[in-house]
């Protein structure tokens, strides 16, 4: 009877010890499935890493030669061919820290980044940070897209915007222009480049000196942001607002800008001027003056046109002119004066409702022919 019991017994602690076994692994497989793992998975055509939920925001170590990790360091020493992976971009160095408590890594020696088969940028030193997707690079920096090439030792490229900008110096590099500055900012999606304190255009034909600037690398639009000058063989500009097709060199130029030839006797002063250097002709909107101090004469009206390279001059709306060439200055005043000049004399012409004063001649009449060749009016 007493081993009957104690068989029971024995039978009866078993089957409650595994049926507590069972319930424990029951709880734990619960608690393990309450939060399921993200199941990953690889683009094929971009080896990037994927989840359910989206592309991963953590840091991918693809490859290293040597690993290594010091105690009571957070640091994951990597050396050799080191290759990140993130966001879409890939990053290259000869050997880096992986800090994967704060998702960011600093790399070194031969940093390089690419971000499909658009935009390359290299250097000598990257600190990156995962959470944000900014990449700080030091020295010895290029940065590459399709259509420009920037070169400086301090860049800050945030990938979120898709903007880089350096703030000690650099130069952006196309097919038609080079500029420098202090600093400067580039936009990769827009291709729009800003350009502050010290800024430089540089073009075989001309150079552009200006204080802000903003540059389109694939229009080759330069928009004037500031005090500037626009130098040339043919001339200079100054002007604080406006914009420069450095391709075409047709140009904007706005609040009260001065053109000038090359000899600086002849300046074209407008509210709004359209210019082309190439053509040398100047269309003024607005308060044109204009003034040969060489042959000594004055234009002024409301509106008006120049071509440098001819010397033709016209002027409407509110024109006058002044011959200040002989011991007297002449007067004119008419709907619309034309202004032409040869290699030593000048001709003016006014047309409606005419009126001319000198110290010892004026009047009225419906046009008028003035030559300085022998100080002779004609009406």
């Amino acid at each position: 009877m007493k081993k009957q019991s104690s068989k029971y017994l024995k039978e009866s602690t078993l089957i409650l010890s595994v049926l507590f076994v069972f319930i424990l692994s029951v709880k734990a497989q619960q608690t393990v499935t309450t939060n399921p793992p993200q199941k990953v998975q690889e683009n094929t055509k971009t080896g990037e890493s994927i989840t359910e939920e989206g592309v991963t925001r953590v840091i991918e170590l693809r490859q290293a030669d040597l690993w290594s990790k010091r105690s009571g360091s957070d640091a994951e020493i990597l050396t050799g061919n080191v290759i990140f992976f993130h966001e879409g971009a890939f990053m290259y160095c000869d050997s880096a820290y992986l800090f994967q408590q704060t998702n960011s890594f600093e790399a070194f020696s031969n940093v390089s980044m690419e971000q499909g088969d658009t935009i390359f940028v290299y250097g000598d030193y990257l600190y990156y940070d995962g959470n944000t997707r900014l990449a700080r690079l030091r020295d010895n920096i290029r940065m590459e897209d399709q259509t420009a090439t920037l070169f400086t030792d301090s860049l800050d490229y945030d990938r979120m915007t898709n903007l880089g900008y350096y703030f000690e110096g650099g130069m952006l590099v196309d097919e038609e222009n080079e500029l420098t500055s202090f600093w400067g900012q580039y936009a990769l999606d827009t291709k729009e480049a800003l350009f502050s304190d010290s800024v430089k255009l540089v073009n075989e034909d001309y150079i552009i000196y200006a204080d802000t600037l903003k540059y389109n690398t694939e229009s080759k639009i330069a928009d004037i942001l500031g005090p500037s000058r626009i130098v040339s063989d043919s001339g200079y500009i100054y002007t604080n607002n406006g914009w420069y097709n450095t391709v075409t060199e047709d140009s904007r130029l706005l609040d009260r800008s001065q053109v000038y030839s090359n000899d600086g006797t002849k300046v074209l002063i407008g509210d709004t001027i359209y210019y082309n250097r190439i053509t040398g002709e100047g269309e003024v909107f607005g308060d044109m003056f204009l003034e040969d101090t060489e042959r000594k004469g004055i234009i002024i009206g409301n509106y008006g046109f120049y071509n440098e390279k001819t010397e033709y001059g016209l002027a409407t709306d509110s024109a006058y002119a002044i011959d200040y060439s002989g011991q007297d200055s002449l007067f004119l005043h008419g709907d619309t004066l034309v202004m032409s000049t040869d290699s030593t004399f000048r001709d003016i012409k006014a047309y409606y409702d005419v009126r001319f004063y000198r110290s010892d001649i004026q009047g009225v009449c419906d046009s008028i022919h003035y030559s300085s060749r022998d100080s002779m009016i004609y009406m």
